[in-house]
């Protein structure tokens, strides 16, 4: 180990997208700063090989120094020990690979050995060729198109301020990297960083620890993070990496959690107030009576929308989590929505023509005056991969008769477009949306199915047992399953046909443990498992196997937790 949290740091910037992309490297992990928005792109770091799988082996293990110049942008050169390498971040493209020491002739000999951070020099004209190499407290000003060192120094001799400012960094640095927008630089070492200005070497802040008041996320990134757990009758984390658990200081009873997709905020509901929870200040930011019941809320991409049903309201609440503030309340209504004439299947050429009911049959619907059994908390919404459609499970009932339904409801014009009849086989329990927005998996109390979300047609039915929970690994290639039935394990199943391609074992001794939720880690390395005897499986996505067990000391569980980094 380094020593350092941070043992690379660079930025390129992707003039295609607009977007400063820095790019924080931990042992052999990586994972992506958004300078624009002062935020994690990644809620979680991912391996470097994983990330990038081009890179050599040894370079898999972790890098030493990075460095990103205006001329090469986005070409980067990375470093580990005495080899070198070019790489594109953007593609993951590998060139050049090298020693330092034939690469950048000159240097001496303890920086051709390793090299601890780098960065552009300042200047203009032949200047922008130049950079900044450190190892230990040396500092060699290097020339590029010669290529020659132009100045050996000390740290402290080129950094103005940096004995008053961060007198350790004097001795050495672990990263260091700059913003391309603002012209300011970072130096990193051990746990903290110093802060300032690229044109004049100048350091104008003075060292702080690298936590979420300045870097939000980012060291989260690299740990295991939390679940929370609704136990004892308020939320619990558990950390992932120690298997402690301790009450979460929110101050206020919680129902389900729920967090946000960067994992910083933790959504509660208790009886008619709605509450968020800042996970990086341990603040509470919130308390609402005015949105409540957000149970099972879901989000946009951009966490910028939650999308619940309310059991107050009955209707698909569209809310803005800041405020927070309900930004609309779609009524939620049934009709025979299907398409006419044949279904076309999933070998099709495209999808069959739509029928959208006319806007009469949205008023003449029937409304869903009620919630039935078979939800512990709330109907299940899911969205489609863009962001335009969600999709609601019901249970209602007409005349004596039970319905099941998913209601397709379009979120720019805020209204149910159709219906889609499911099997009768009790409520809707979850329900995952395909990569490509096709195919809706659903779990039902008493089956299993999936719409073909083009024609309306029952793609597979019953293929997969009965299930509580099931989710979508996050590249979509697996879709994993809680049997309904005690010690069921977790399934893992095929997304094209539930063919069951394995059993996990979930339970300490190889029993195969009863599952109560699921969730994902934001790459998929790993799943979490609430159990049903009170406490979370870890499982390695990859290798399909329960890699441990932790258990809460908490009496009472709820049937759901949240997952966060923080």
């Amino acid at each position: 180990m380094s020593g350092h949290v941070i043992d690379a740091f660079f930025t390129v910037t992707d003039e295609k997208e607009g977007l400063r992309i820095g790019y924080a490297v931990q042992g052999g992990r990586i994972a992506r700063w958004d300078w624009t928005g002062k935020r994690m792109y990644d809620v979680d770091a991912v391996p470097l090989a994983q990330r990038w799988p081009q890179l050599p082996e040894a370079f898999r293990q972790g890098i030493d120094a990075a460095l990103t110049t205006q001329a090469d942008n986005p070409w980067t050169w990375v470093f580990r020990g005495p080899q070198c390498l070019m790489l594109n971040p953007l593609d993951g493209s590998v060139a050049q690979v090298s020693t330092i020491a034939a690469r950048f002739p000159g240097l001496p000999a303890a920086f051709a050995q390793g090299i601890d951070a780098a960065l552009p020099a300042p200047g203009v004209g032949a200047g922008v060729n130049e950079v900044y190499f450190f190892s230990g407290s040396q500092c060699v000003r290097y020339d590029l198109r010669v290529p020659a060192p132009v100045e050996v120094k000390t740290i402290a001799q080129v950094w103005t301020g940096l004995t008053a400012k961060a007198p350790e960094f004097a001795h050495g640095l672990g990263a260091a990297t700059v913003d391309p927008g603002t012209g300011k630089c970072y130096l990193f070492r051990g746990g903290d960083y110093t802060e300032g200005t690229l044109a004049d070497t100048t350091i104008r802040e003075n060292a702080a620890a690298v936590g979420n008041a300045a870097w939000p996320g980012l060291l989260p990134a690299f740990t295991r993070g939390h679940v929370i757990i609704w136990a004892d009758g308020r939320p619990v984390a558990l950390d992932l990496e120690t298997g402690q658990s301790e009450q979460v200081p929110t101050g206020v009873l919680a129902g389900a959690p729920v967090t946000s997709p960067d994992g910083r905020y933790l959504y509660l509901t208790y009886n008619d107030r709605f509450s968020c929870y800042d996970m990086a200040t341990a603040q509470v930011r919130w308390h609402s009576t005015r949105v409540t019941d957000g149970r099972r809320a879901v989000f946009s991409r951009d966490g910028g929308r939650m999308y619940f049903v309310s059991k107050s309201t009955w209707k698909l609440n569209v809310v803005d989590p800041a405020g927070p503030d309900l930004v609309a309340e779609i009524g939620l209504h049934d009709y025979d929505g299907t398409r006419e004439g044949e279904a076309n299947d999933l070998d099709g050429d495209g999808p069959a023509t739509r029928s959208t009911p006319p806007d009469e049959a949205q008023e003449n619907g029937q409304p869903l005056s009620e919630f039935l059994p078979g939800w512990q908390d709330a109907p299940p919404v899911a969205l489609s991969p863009d962001g335009a459609m969600a999709y609601v499970g019901f249970h209602f009932r007409r005349l004596g008769d039970d319905i099941y339904r998913i209601l397709e409801v379009d979120l720019e014009q805020r209204k149910v477009l159709q219906t889609f009849h499911l099997l009768d086989a009790g409520a809707p329990l979850d329900v995952a949306i395909d990569a490509g927005g096709r195919i809706a998996h659903v779990a039902q109390e008493r089956g299993t199915c999936a719409i073909d979300l083009y024609t309306g047609a029952i793609a597979w039915q019953d293929v997969l047992p009965p299930c509580r929970a099931m989710k979508l690994t996050p590249d979509g290639g697996e879709l994993w399953c809680l049997p309904a039935a005690d010690r069921g394990g977790v399934l893992v199943a095929a997304s094209d046909g539930h063919t069951v391609l394995r059993r996990i074992s979930l339970g300490a001794g190889n029993g195969l443990g009863t599952g109560l939720d699921l969730e994902f880690n934001h790459f998929g390395t790993y799943a979490f498992v609430l159990l049903g005897p009170g406490g979370v499986a870890v499982v390695d996505v990859a290798a399909r196997r329960t890699t441990v067990n932790h258990y809460v000391s908490f009496p009472y569980l709820g049937p759901r937790f949240a997952y966060t980094t923080y």
